[in-house]
């Protein structure tokens, strides 16, 4: 997709990583539409950006409801004509096991961090194509390719979403619209691994993490420079993932050796003590 400014949906803007997207995409000359649970704080986020020039939309919805998502949609090409690209950045885990999750709950893992984003992009795409311009961009993450501890139905939605993105680019980038993937290591200064190290009282180290702004930075770079794939990680973060997929016993070896193993069970005997 051409550098030119479009219009960009983000969801997942309210809090962590997305105001950093949002940002980021506002520099680049993107108007906004902005979408997340929190109605107070995308506000607060779009409030900012309009004092800085840019065109932005907060419409809260809630996308693990079918129907948030069809509103949201309708509602975004009412409010602003056209979507040119859209941020699948909403997503999370409890961090529980996967047993003592009910079925419900770990469905609901999905429909946040894979089934939403596919019918956005369903929903988004026929659009796109008439106009011949679009980009998609999914936020996944490293979790599943290293086998990090209690992630089951995050980690299979993740990979899922490479998955889709993949085939996705293959099949409509010849028509126009393209697809990219960001796969986060481990962020900090915001997100759901910043969240739990502050509940837990631990400091997110610098060594090993990436700081946030780099998830936007790889946005705007996915979409200007229509790559496939980016690896927010330090060092060669796409070697490291390749590796771990060649190797799968590298991984847990990683998570043992780097005291993840034993974080994440810090984890889950907190989130036994504080269920709320």
């Amino acid at each position: 997709m051409a550098k030119t400014a479009g219009v960009a949906l983000v969801t997942g803007a309210s809090r962590g990583i997305g105001p950093f997207i949002a940002r980021s995409l506002a520099e680049a000359g993107y108007s906004l539409v902005l979408t997340g649970r929190s109605a107070s704080e995308l506000e607060v986020l779009a409030d900012d950006l309009r004092a800085k020039g840019t065109t932005a939309v907060a419409l809260p919805r809630d996308l693990t409801v079918a129907e948030d998502v069809e509103a949201l949609v309708r509602t975004a090409e009412r409010e602003v004509g056209r979507v040119d690209v859209l941020v699948n950045n909403a997503g999370g885990d409890p961090q529980r096991e996967f047993d003592d999750m009910t079925w419900a709950e770990n469905d609901a893992i999905f429909q946040l961090n894979l089934i939403a984003p596919m019918r956005l992009t369903h929903l988004l795409l026929p659009g796109m194509l008439e106009r011949g311009r679009g980009h998609i961009v999914n936020i996944s993450s490293i979790a599943g390719r290293v086998g990090f501890p209690y992630t089951e139905a995050y980690a299979a939605a993740k990979d899922g979403l490479m998955g889709f993105t993949r085939v996705l680019r293959n099949d409509y980038r010849s028509r126009g619209v393209s697809a990219s993937v960001v796969v986060l290591g481990a962020i900090r200064d915001a997100g759901q691994g910043q969240r739990t190290a502050d509940q837990l009282g631990m400091k997110m180290p610098a060594m090993g993490t990436s700081p946030a702004k780099d998830v936007g930075k790889a946005v705007v770079a996915a979409i200007e420079k229509d790559r496939a794939e980016i690896v927010v990680m330090p060092g060669p973060g796409r070697l490291i993932k390749a590796l771990m997929d060649l190797f799968p016993s590298m991984g847990p070896a990683m998570n043992q050796a780097t005291g993840a193993n034993a974080t994440m069970r810090s984890v889950i005997e907190f989130r036994r003590r504080s269920p709320g």
